[in-house]
């Protein structure tokens, strides 16, 4: 039995055409089936079987070419007898290995999935900012795509890379899986910081002040006392926000107003110095301070095979000041696109932040030429 139905030919031209645009439809699909029936099973027919199913297809053919758009009843009647002719050919000595619209729906589909699984595990991988550590360069509910070509493919279920284009270099943003277990809460979730240094590079902040190899990164203060972008902090905080250049991008960073003179705000600093209580809350978030001189402030060089990573929201990141370096084989990728962002208040898409790019680079690469631009 044929597996498609002839459609039945009309008189009226509206619906000779549209029997027609089905006819040629039709006929495409049976030509291709043919075609590769023909080629991987027609050894296995007799040979007057075979011929038959290639004069059947000629004939299909040759119908097709000489049916125009405007052909009248007849000419449609002869391609639909040529048409049902070979889908009955296929069917009698083929049809074992014809495939019903069914199986082809599924395979597409199965197809399909394993493409999405394939791009998300080696190539391309949506990921979504939970938390406010990367304000005011990314925002709460931020939707990336995260290029995970770039820094090497792993190998599923394991840390080991291979076709690795290059490393994570400073000023990047990286996503990267808690390397310790120290933390239950954090271990194994896939983290989203900047990198300020990497392997090689003497790292030192004073005064909230990034300096690499000894010399300040270049940046600009845009606000001495501004808005830190947090509605959850209920304006608690004032936060200077600067701009900052580093490895030839350029992005805005913040950290808390000091609350006291010659305090520096260091809350998120847990380790970078040891800090102390002072015995103060501002708001409901208790504070820790540590006088901006502190000599035990480290100065360390970052160790081959691992980064250092900050959040732009200096103080208010949990990030390597608490848990230390990243190894090289916990890095994920590189932030690349986003391409949804919402307004925080009423969960409405923030159009003029969609499908932009979030790297930013200063003119040329070259930090300390944007930082004498104006």
């Amino acid at each position: 039995m044929s597996q498609t139905q002839s459609p039945s030919v009309p008189s009226d031209p509206k619906g000779l055409r549209r029997a027609l645009r089905q006819l040629r439809e039709r006929s495409e699909y049976l030509e291709s089936t043919g075609e590769s029936l023909l080629r991987k099973r027609g050894r296995l027919l007799a040979p007057e079987a075979l011929q038959v199913l290639r004069d059947q297809l000629a004939a299909l053919r040759q119908a097709r070419a000489q049916t125009p758009g405007d052909a009248g009843p007849e000419h449609v009647a002869r391609f639909d007898r040529a048409v049902a002719a070979f889908d009955e050919g296929l069917t009698l000595h083929l049809g074992q290995f014809r495939k019903s619209p069914t199986r082809e729906l599924v395979e597409a589909i199965a197809l399909a999935l394993l493409l999405t699984l394939g791009i998300r595990a080696f190539v391309f991988e949506a990921f979504k900012i939970p938390t406010g550590s990367m304000i005011p360069t990314l925002q709460i509910h931020d939707h990336l795509f995260v290029n995970k070509f770039l820094y090497g493919l792993k190998i599923p279920f394991t840390r080991l890379k291979y076709l690795a284009l290059r490393d994570p270099k400073p000023g990047e943003i990286v996503v990267f899986e808690y390397p310790y277990e120290d933390d239950p809460d954090s271990a194994g979730k896939d983290l989203i910081k900047r990198v300020v240094a990497v392997a090689g590079q003497r790292v030192r902040m004073i005064e909230n002040v990034l300096h690499i190899d000894g010399k300040p990164i270049a940046r600009k203060i845009v606000d001495q006392a501004g808005d830190c972008g947090q509605s959850a902090f209920g304006g608690a905080y004032r936060c200077k926000v600067v701009q900052e250049c580093l490895g030839g991008f350029v992005y805005t960073a913040q950290h808390h107003v000091s609350a006291a003179p010659g305090l520096l705000d260091v809350d998120n600093a847990a380790h970078w110095p040891p800090a102390e209580w002072n015995g103060l809350r501002y708001g409901p978030h208790a504070m820790r301070y540590s006088p901006p001189e502190n000599r035990d402030f480290p100065d360390f060089v970052v160790p081959d095979g691992h980064l250092l990573v900050m959040g732009d929201n200096r103080d208010n990141s949990k990030d390597g000041r608490f848990f230390g370096l990243v190894p090289l084989d916990t890095v994920k990728g590189k932030a690349g696109v986003r391409w949804w962002a919402f307004v925080d208040d009423w969960y409405r898409p923030e159009l003029h932040r969609m499908f932009t790019f979030i790297h930013q680079e200063a003119p040329d690469g070259d930090c300390g030429r944007w930082q004498a631009s104006p």
